[in-house]
């Protein structure tokens, strides 16, 4: 959500993998202008409190989404769902197209503590993917640590070069 403030990128944000609409819960009072939240499972679809004057949710597969015709967003966030793409990497490629001019890419994924974990192997792929500089500008890396929980996530905020 700071990001996303900013970046100045909260005019129309796409959120893959909303589940029940935390984000939105969060951009919301940050004066988020447009939401559309899009996840697999039409039950937590259900369970979201949005408003729909500003919001839409959509189930879909980040696989195989399409944004509406002519739609565009400021900012696209993938949310702790890249564990589920083969190729994260490219799957985050396919949404360049729905990107306004200036839009960013939020990445965060949930880190296990074995280096060595099928996870962590997804992590270095797409972190790989996004630092070659001739298609992508890291804005921002970040690493959030639970002590509590021994857990760790790592996010990252992107612009794709043009």
């Amino acid at each position: 959500g700071m990001w996303l403030s900013l970046t100045g990128s909260m005019d129309d944000v796409l959120d893959i993998g909303c589940g029940e609409g935390l984000l939105y819960e969060r951009l919301q009072p940050m004066g988020v202008k447009r939401y559309v939240g899009m996840d697999l499972s039409p039950a937590s679809l259900q369970i979201a409190n949005v408003d729909p004057a500003i919001a839409s949710l959509r189930a879909g597969d980040m696989h195989t989404f399409e944004a509406q015709e002519g739609e565009t967003f400021s900012a696209i966030v993938f949310n702790e769902v890249l564990h589920f793409a083969d190729d994260p990497a490219a799957v985050v490629a396919r949404y360049v197209p729905f990107l306004k001019e200036n839009g960013v890419i939020a990445l965060s994924m949930y880190s296990p503590k074995k280096p060595e974990s099928g996870a962590n192997k997804l992590i270095n792929k797409l972190w790989e993917a996004t630092d070659d500089t001739s298609k992508w500008e890291v804005l921002d890396d970040y690493r959030l640590v639970s002590d509590k929980k021994g857990v760790t996530w790592r996010m990252r905020l992107v612009k794709p070069v043009r």
